[in-house]
């Protein structure tokens, strides 16, 4: 028979293959060239069965016949009619090699995998049944080339698959992606099948197999498209911050590409180097203004050019919320999902059953981040600025940041930060510390000092000066190096001291009197600022420094310029909206003005100005107050008026006071005034400024809308103002305007079936900023092209460029806006989605879809069980009996409660427990769970709350059970919490089975008790044990009740031999009872855990004590020797070789006749010799092997 002669059929089979060669991630992984026939493939089938029926995994390999059948009569059609060449033969047979294979070892994958393989084998065509047609019509032999491209279309959409190292993890979040491309290679299959019983030619050879590209290119743009929109949408919600944009601007910032001298630090060398594993977490601190950002800055560019996968965070003293440790895990797990768009699947699966979880749930996002990390390359996270959070966020951020190290073994982590204690001890024994000074950063300073030089020169040269005075003023510069004793900010402020001089002998002279230390460089700019303001203006330039140090936001320029307008207890504007100041002059350099916002020049300008240096300068009470004088003060204006008025005003009636600026501090005020107050009264201790109660008393005059009825406001709320009890018209007040304001953060408003003011909007506060905000966007042209004479310059000038904000006041952009039309009515797309999904803790429970055919979509495909017992729902359906509606209103509360406690969402926890029906086993219950969340406020809050009901108070048991819990998880504040109100450290409690899956995995502790001592012991945590002690205060008793349990199940189950001694050595000094050691070992063999007895016994451990089992009545004395041939297996058999390694008495009297024990057999067996054999040999010093007798063999 002869073959097809044209070479086109050779072309076409070679671009078939060269293309499935194109379309691997890593075709470096295989090499086909050596298979060659399915003998290799059924080779390899058979091992695989083997293997499985072993583990006891058998999962029906004949399935895979069809393919293999099919294949084999298509492998012997084109060798008949084509004379395929090896290489083209070698990519039917090896694909299908390496993909079972790698499928193989995740039990869950092979399964899927070998299904689809099973549905392609039946796909292809009976190619036997075709060959007298390929003899007879050698045109047909042309779709022969289809096949083979689909063929290979399929294996590459495997191949793909398995080589993600992300497989196991996130197998069941990837595979319906996978199986919808193998659908259209199906479909073409099914195509080229009907093509072979049509008249065949070579033009529709051609425009099949474009067709086929085609289809298989459009099914991947439409599937990409589907997973970008739903990716945005959940970005949207969780709203990660932008740290890439604040790279982007430290790096504007940096003139020079400083920290090359890290690369001479043996340390940080191993930290970068991926393979190296003994530097995985770096400490880089210094003093302030050192350059610790624009180095770490620089560093990361440097890294992502050499294609590293870095992870970052750059935190602010002025963005405390971005600092969240939610906010900081999103940031990083967002930042990983840019990078690599395959992962983005796994976030829509994660969130479709998880989304509170995902969005609040710091446990929850810490270990989605982590499982993430695991499967994917060597990684590095760098946190800038920890300092700068306020005290317990860091804490909470950086205990959970190290927990990333210890559960990413291939994740590196640099913290940068000032030099601290607290942040010294919490690192010291866990990183590697590299000190940023003088010697290290003198080069970049000075670096940086000749780049400012060569502008000064020039300015000077333009004023006359001569070359020799400009090389006399160049060759002192060299000093400001030295004086700066490595920190950047010290030779950035003098040389800005240095360029305001005005005559060249004042610069001679400043240069001859450089300040010592930075503290000295703020003491002389303050002096200048004093020097240089008048009398009148000094007080200009404190409140400047005063709204800049307590502003929740920075502020514009334009809103600083109206503050100074503004003096307290006027009633409106007398000499204009704003002053004309040159605030850059009044306070520079102390200040800076970056894109429009007013910030302090560094951290450490900030603090100076409050602390002790400049004599306190600066007292944040006092700017809490004067902003919530302004505040107030400015609400109550005439000129909002029409803002607050129920009336609608026409578009040009209010366009004049929006064009002069009137106002621009709406959004500030409206938004923030409560906080101000609340600040100020946290702090204040006497009796209140007479001003701040008139101006109060005058604001509420003007703004309540009339209802004084504060009855639906819970107490918490009136306390809050307690200081303003003897005016509980006014108390009653700003109680009613905080809790609206909470309900409307939380979204609770949209739940009243009538909008009710006095409870929703007491201030009309919503309303004016309402009006005010469609106003301004009605003023603003909405087309790209802008009108003639538009205002649009004008009013993003004074009132910012995000001008464009969703009307869902619980949303993160209700408050930060959009800069434009478009992205903020995409936004608003993903509240505006009505079908919602009815899947209990779905996402789109929240989001919803467009359309009732994307609702029914993501029902096939995310929940088919759901979708499968709805269509039944008609036949299988049964009355249900209905509970009062008391009984399921506190059915509700209840669940809503537990949920509002894994989110930390503390307002709502408030707002539900206060129901009478709630019992104390109901409060016991919830403090559990309290318990168990490593929160610093949940706790206390909750038991705060429940303080409120005496008669339901909770015994000093119960605390201890709760202190139980919160050791067993390490909830450090909770832990001191409770020992301050009472629990008792050496209460033994057992622990509920309710909470066996929140506990550390392999505790096997439900059925034990411990005391508070032994179970925090038993943890073999350093950090635990160094906070009971240091922090909390606790001393351990001369003697307790059995110490040897320390032994029993150590929370090490997942730990190297090193690392358990690490953690063990962290903890020993606390262990000052002979009995813990004396019995120790006897307790590790009972836990079967050998780890610990290898430990105890390193320490002095008893290999011969024993334990005191009771068991229905019946008293049990046996040590370990015994316990461990009791129970007979492999890991029994290495405690034996242990116990005899370490002096163990075979004939000890607590371990008599354990040679006619049944185990002894098995371990007989697991070693290869009897008894005596076993015991003689391992004394004499002899290594003896442990294996099964078949692996023996």
């Amino acid at each position: 028979m002869a073959a097809v002669p044209s070479s086109w059929l050779d072309d076409a089979f070679k671009s078939a293959k060269e293309d499935f060669k194109r379309s691997l991630k890593n075709p470096a992984l295989y090499d086909f060239s050596k298979i060659r026939s399915v003998d290799d493939v059924l080779d390899e089938a058979r091992k695989i069965e083997r293997q499985q029926a072993k583990t006891k995994t058998l999962r029906g390999l004949k399935r895979i016949q069809p393919l293999i059948d099919g294949l084999k009569e298509y492998s012997g059609i084109i060798e008949v009619f084509v004379q395929a060449k090896p290489d083209v033969m070698s990519l039917i047979w090896g694909p299908l090699k390496f993909i079972l294979q790698a499928s193989s070892s995740v039990i869950s994958a092979f399964e899927k995998v070998v299904k689809v393989i099973m549905d392609l084998g039946m796909t292809l065509p009976s190619f036997k049944a075709y060959a007298q047609l390929f003899e007879s019509n050698p045109d047909i032999r042309r779709a022969l080339c289809l096949f083979y491209a689909d063929i290979l279309d399929f294996y590459a959409i495997l191949l793909n698959f398995l080589a993600s190292r992300t497989l196991n993890v996130f197998l069941e979040s990837l595979w319906p992606n996978i199986r919808s491309s193998i659908s259209k290679v199906q479909e073409n299959m099914e195509r080229h099948k009907a093509m072979m019983v049509m008249n065949v030619t070579l033009e529709s050879i051609l425009r099949a197999h474009q067709a086929r590209r085609l289809m298989l290119e459009e099914h991947d743009r439409a599937q990409a498209f589907r997973d970008s929109q739903t990716y945005i949408a959940i970005r949207n919600e969780l709203e990660p911050h932008d740290h890439d944009a604040e790279l982007a601007k430290i790096l504007h910032r940096s003139s020079v590409d400083s920290g090359r001298w890290l690369e001479k630090e043996p340390d940080f060398m191993r930290w970068l180097n991926t393979v190296d594993r003994t530097t995985r977490c770096i400490w880089l601190y210094g003093i302030p203004g050192s350059g610790k950002t624009f180095l770490v800055g620089n560093l990361i560019k440097r890294m992502q050019a050499s294609g590293q996968r870095v992870l970052f965070a750059f935190l602010s003293h002025d963005n405390q919320a971005a600092g969240g440790t939610v906010k900081v895990f999103h940031s990083l797990l967002f930042q990983l999902l840019e990078g690599d768009p395959g992962l983005r699947p796994i976030l829509h699966d994660s969130s479709q059953s998880n989304y509170r979880r995902l969005k609040n749930d710091s446990d929850f996002v810490l270990d989605f981040l982590c499982r993430i990390l695991n499967d994917l390359s060597p990684s590095f996270i760098i946190v800038d600025g920890l300092d700068e959070l306020d005290e317990p966020s860091w804490k909470y951020l950086l205990s959970k940041t190290l927990e990333i190290s210890q559960r990413c073994p291939e994740t590196k982590l640099l913290i940068s930060s000032r030099e601290e204690r607290d942040i010294s001890l919490q690192l010291s024994s866990k990183s590697v510390p590299l000190r940023v000074n003088h010697k290290k950063n003198s080069q970049d300073i000075d670096s940086f000092i000749q780049l400012e030089c060569e502008d000064l020169l020039l300015e000077m040269k333009s004023y006359g000066a001569d070359e020799p005075t400009c090389l006399k003023i160049k060759d002192k510069l060299h000093t400001i190096t030295e004086k700066a004793a490595g920190m950047f900010i010290y030779a950035r402020l003098v040389l800005l001291m240095v360029k305001d001089q005005g005559t060249l002998h004042d610069i001679d002279k400043q240069m001859d009197d450089l300040p010592d230390g930075l503290d000295e460089v703020y003491g002389r700019l303050l002096i200048r600022i004093r020097i240089k303001s008048k009398s009148t203006t000094q007080p200009v330039v404190r409140t400047i420094l005063q709204w800049v140090a307590c502003a929740q936001r920075p502020l514009r320029e334009e809103e600083m310029l109206q503050i100074l307008a503004v003096q307290p207890g006027q009633e409106d504007f007398t000499d204009g909206c704003r002053v004309f100041r040159d605030i850059r002059k009044l306070c520079g350099p102390i200040i800076e003005i970056n894109e429009g916002n007013i910030r302090f020049v560094h951290f450490s300008a900030k603090e100076y100005l409050l602390h002790e240096q400049s004599n306190s300068f600066l007292k944040l009470p006092d700017a809490h107050l004067d902003a919530t004088l302004f505040c107030a003060t400015y609400l109550s204006f005439q000129s909002l008026n029409p803002l607050f008025s129920l009336l609608r005003d026409d578009i040009f009636q209010v366009q004049q006071p929006f064009l002069d600026g009137d106002y621009v501090m709406f959004e500030y005020t409206s938004m923030y005034f409560l906080d101000h107050l609340k600040a100020f009264l946290e702090a204040q201790n006497g009796e209140l400024d007479i001003r701040l109660i008139e101006t109060l008393t005058r604001f509420q005059e003007i703004r309540n809308n009339g209802s004084t009825d504060n009855s639906h406001v819970p107490n918490r709320f009136i306390h809050m103002f307690k200081n303003f009890a003897d005016r509980p018209n006014l108390q009653n007040f700003l109680s009613m305007a905080a809790y609206s304001q909470i309900r409307a953060q939380l979204g609770l408003y949209e739940q009243d079936e009538v909008m009710n003011p006095s409870i929703n909007d007491p201030l009309r506060i919503f309303s004016a900023r309402r009006k005010f905000r469609q106003h301004l966007e009605d003023m603003i042209c909405q087309e790209p092209n802008h009108r003639v004479g538009c205002y649009c310059e004008d009013l993003t000038r004074r009132y910012g460029t995000r001008l464009y904000h969703c009307d869902q006041r619980f949303c993160y952009a209700y408050r930060s806006g959009f800069e434009s039309r478009r992205p903020r009515n995409q936004h608003l797309r993903i509240h505006q989605r009505p079908h919602k999904c009815s899947v209990a803790n779905c996402l789109f429970g929240e989001l919803g879809f467009h359309d009732e055919v994307e609702l029914q979509r993501h029902m096939c495909l995310a929940h088919p069980q759901q979708t499968f017992a709805e269509d039944k729902s008609d036949i299988q359906a049964a009355p249900v009996p209905n509970p009062t509606k008391n009984e399921i209103d506190i059915r509700i509360k209840s669940d809503m409660i537990e949920d509002a406690i894994q989110l930390g969402e503390i307002e709502l926890i408030r707002e539900l427990i206060l129901d009478v029906r709630f019992q104390r086993g109901d409060f016991n219950w919830f403090l559990r769970l309290a318990s168990l969340r490593r929160s610093h406020d949940i706790f206390p809050s909750l038991y705060n709350e429940i303080l409120q009901y005496p008669e339901k108070a909770l015994s000093k048991f119960d605390l201890s059970g709760l202190l139980a819990l919160a050791l067993e998880v390490e909830n450090l504040p909770c832990i001191k919490y409770l020992l301050s109100r009472g629990a008792d450290m050496s209460a033994s409690v057992a622990l509920s089975n309710d909470f066996t899956s929140q506990i550390p995995q392999g505790r096997r502790i439900m059925n034990r008790t411990f005391s508070g001592y032994i179970r925090a012991l038993s943890l073999w945590s350093p950090d635990l044990m160094n906070y009971l002690v240091k922090e909390c205060h606790v001393e351990f008793p001369a003697s307790i009740k059995e110490p040897e349990k320390i032994f029993y199940s150590p929370a090490i189950q997942k730990a190297t031999l090193d690392e358990a001694r690490m953690r063990f050595n962290g903890i020993k000094q606390y262990i000052i009872w002979p009995q813990a050691y004396a019995k120790g070992v006897a307790w590790a063999a009972e836990d079967r855990c050998l780890l610990s007895a290898r430990i105890c016994l390193e320490n002095g451990g008893d290999p011969n004590g024993s334990t005191t089992v009771t068991y229905q009545n019946h008293v049990s004395h046996k040590n370990a020797f015994y316990r461990a041939v009791q129970l007979g297996n492999k890991g029994a058999a290495e405690m034996v070789k242990l116990l005899l390694q370490y002096g163990a008495d075979p004939e000890h009297e607590r371990c008599r006749n354990v040679e006619k024990l049944v185990g002894m057999k098995k371990i007989e067996r697991y070693f290869g010799f009897t008894w005596g054999e076993i015991v003689r040999r391992i004394r004499a010093g002899e290594d003896l092997a442990i294996a099964k007798p078949h692996e023996r063999k």
